[in-house]
């Protein structure tokens, strides 16, 4: 008991320690934890007088880890979490969705909005619960960050591995449709290899890309297509897909929902294509939280009744 009640232990030693080996950056590690970089800098000097080791190098990207610093990274970030954990006040022990205004802020983006957050929405609309979603766009880049930023409790979609202090939970396994417009275009399902080579397509591309799977696809049969727009829109393609005489290639459910809200026509793809996971993306700080636990429950629930 003595040891850990050693003038030598300071936790907010622990939170430094933790926001460098996120951020790479003194500076950085400064503005997450609210205080001045000479704070920073002199509680890395402390650590490195406790430990015996350097902990952080500076190199060309910023401040890298040492081993020592590596091995420290999991265990060090567990008992910040158990800290937080213990620490939460007693009105967070259970969630009634019934009982007060809560507000839940996801990251998504157009095809996980539409797609993952239909059910919950609905379901929520029709019990009268004074829930809010707040949805801001993220992408497999971003939605690591804003989750250790806390500024997304949740993240849904096509996402990155998770880092050693998140966790992720599988909703489905997701496929790709042909998207089009079958009366102006005086086409029906299913598409022929040759009308969707021949026609002129719109790309759901997060990043303005011009390229994608389809266009590996048609290159191994000797083929290409012709792309006129790319866009991080994707529920503005079936817009455009009324007016232009275009095809696009989209998430089998999204391509579902827009067929139905638009009146366009779903067809398989002319080729063999790869699924993909969709997911859900969480801090570890957060996996107890009851209002959490019920909000992550929900969208897997919701999401597995519609595979």
């Amino acid at each position: 008991m003595s040891q850990i009640h050693s003038a030598g232990l300071d936790l907010n030693l622990l939170k430094v320690f933790d926001a460098v080996m996120e951020t790479r950056s003194a500076s950085r590690a400064a503005a997450r934890l609210g205080i001045g970089q000479s704070a920073v800098s002199h509680g890395l000097a402390r650590l490195r007088t406790a430990t015996g080791d350097a902990l952080f190098v500076r190199s060309a990207t910023g401040l890298e880890p040492t081993a020592r610093a590596q091995r420290l990274a999991e265990p060090v970030r567990e008992a910040l979490l158990l800290a937080t954990r213990a620490l939460r006040p007693a009105a967070e022990a259970d969630f009634d969705p019934a009982a007060r205004r809560t507000e839940f802020r996801i990251g998504a983006g157009d095809y996980a909005a539409a797609v993952l957050l239909r059910g919950l929405a609905a379901e929520i609309a029709v019990t009268g619960w004074d829930i809010g979603l707040a949805v801001r766009p993220v992408d497999r880049r971003s939605a690591p960050d804003l989750l250790d930023a806390g500024e997304i409790d949740l993240a849904l979609g096509m996402l990155s591995p998770p880092r050693r202090w998140q966790e992720r939970q599988a909703l489905f396994e997701e496929g790709h449709a042909c998207l089009f417009d079958g009366a102006r275009l005086g086409l029906s399902a299913p598409i022929t290899l040759e009308d969707f080579t021949r026609l002129p397509h719109i790309l759901p591309s997060l990043h303005a890309e011009f390229s994608s799977f389809v266009d590996t696809a048609l290159e191994a049969q000797g083929l290409r297509r012709r792309s006129i727009l790319a866009t991080a829109h994707f529920l503005g393609i079936p817009l455009l897909l009324k007016s232009v005489p275009a095809i696009a290639t989209l998430p089998l459910r999204l391509s579902r929902l827009c067929a139905n809200a638009a009146a366009l026509t779903v067809s398989p793809l002319p080729f063999e294509a790869p699924r993909f996971e969709v997911s859900m993306l969480w801090h570890k700080r957060d996996t107890p939280v009851p209002a959490q636990q019920w909000l992550r429950e929900r969208v897997a629930a919701h999401n597995a009744a519609a595979a």
